[in-house]
């Protein structure tokens, strides 16, 4: 530990000993998460952490692994949280309420410590991530939980103006004095939010319980997603409200029951394509695997999404 915060690595301790070291320093570090990697025998990790009065920063990089926020995590917590991660090296995945955030060198992602969530990361790569009290973004963005696991692209001008603001005043606090570090907590969560604000859906107003009930939808969706049988009414009959009242609130977030559910597949098809533990699977089975049975309509509404039909994805994917 130094003045200026703290420093985990494993190079502090035997090899044998190490994914063991970061499994508890992951932790301690952000909040209560399961970690797995294929790297054990060759595992390497550091994270520098600085905690503000409010918020914490941390630069993590390390080997391959795949970071799990589980329900049994969550029913330990006493606090809940927003993260917020900036991909700096290789790219990320973050999913979350069935959406998937797909980070290139460059962008970030909202995350929230009151959902599952997972968090798949290559070798070699590193990332800044920013951890804010709930409330503290609910005050700046009321619909935050329906912006979690989407993509801000750093390539424009918000997302990039965002992502290297965010980054000098992190570097900056290390240095700063009291008053001036709780003035920059309020600058990196303002900026964290205006971020946010370029996502689709993000300048929809709803009352609480509309937000509650969208929140609800998209549990509900997550949950079942791989249910060929999946529609609105299934949803609206989840929730105790008709599906009218469900339409309508999807539609003032600027999308439709139909669309996210189909959306949220797409992105659960393409995750199983890149994955190489499932190179065995052929396309057909993946796609009916998140209960898209008609294959024709399945290669149209993908290669619509992704620019390619799902086997020169994979192809693509393996190339990289």
């Amino acid at each position: 530990m130094t003045e200026s915060g703290i420093h985990l690595t494993t190079n502090a301790v035997h090899k044998h000993d190490r994914f063991a070291f970061w499994r508890e320093a992951v932790c301690d570090a952000y909040v209560q998460l399961e970690c797995v990697t294929n790297s054990r025998a060759d595992f390497s990790g550091e994270i520098r952490l600085s905690r503000m009065p409010r918020i914490s920063t941390s630069f993590v990089s390390g080997s391959q692994q795949l970071v799990r926020r589980r329900r049994r995590d969550i029913a330990q917590a006493s606090e809940a949280w927003f993260l917020l991660s900036i991909q700096l090296e290789k790219q990320g995945l973050v999913q979350q309420c069935g959406r998937t955030a797909e980070l290139g060198c460059g962008d970030f992602a909202l995350y929230s410590s009151i959902d599952p969530y997972d968090l798949t990361l290559p070798d070699g790569f590193r990332q800044l991530v920013v951890q804010v009290p709930r409330q503290e973004m609910l005050h700046r963005l009321p619909n935050a939980d329906l912006l979690t696991g989407m993509t801000v692209s750093g390539a424009t001008q918000i997302g990039g103006l965002v992502r290297d603001s965010v980054l000098r005043l992190v570097e900056a606090q290390a240095s700063a004095n009291a008053v001036t570090r709780r003035c920059l907590e309020d600058s990196i969560i303002d900026l964290c939010a205006t971020g946010l604000t370029t996502l689709q859906g993000a300048g929809a107003i709803h009352t609480a319980s509309e937000q509650r009930l969208i929140h609800q939808a998209d549990t509900v969706i997550a949950q079942r997603i791989r249910d060929p049988d999946l529609d609105r009414a299934e949803i609206a009959a989840a929730l105790s409200i008709s599906v009218r009242r469900l339409s309508e609130v999807f539609q003032a977030e600027g999308t439709s029951v139909a669309a996210k559910i189909r959306d949220q597949r797409l992105s659960g098809v393409a995750s199983d394509l890149r994955n190489p533990q499932l190179a065995g699977l052929t396309v057909s089975a993946i796609a009916m695997r998140w209960g898209l049975n008609n294959l024709q309509h399945f290669s149209r509404i993908f290669r619509e999404r992704f620019g390619m039909s799902p086997r020169d994805y994979r192809a693509a994917m393996r190339a990289d």
